[in-house]
């Protein structure tokens, strides 16, 4: 008797190769890994130049270990925030990609 998990199995699986399945697999694990001990991609290199100068330009500008943490959360996610709480989103587009949807 054939049950209903196994016709979704032989659907699905009809499409991929063992080879190609474990492949995809291996990079889902890898990512997950690298994801898990904290690594992702550096900044495009015109990253560094907007986060300072959007964090420069804030009403009040933070000093010392403020403008430290505006610039790295600027690196991460192209928000940068003053000490006042003032945002701003002048490098969301220069330092977060978009995502890869291959």
């Amino acid at each position: 008797m054939e049950h209903r998990f196994d016709r979704i199995a032989k659907s699905v699986g009809a499409a991929l190769t063992r080879r190609e399945a474990l492949w995809r697999l291996g990079k889902g694990v890898a990512l997950a890994a690298a994801a898990a001990v904290g690594l992702r991609a550096a900044p495009p290199e015109n990253c560094g130049h907007c986060c300072q100068a959007a964090c420069r330009t804030l009403d009040i500008p933070p000093r010392g270990p403020e403008m430290a943490f505006c610039i790295q959360n600027c690196h991460e996610t192209g928000v940068a925030i003053g000490p006042t709480g003032e945002i701003s989103r002048t490098c969301e587009s220069v330092c977060v990609p978009p995502p890869d949807l291959s």
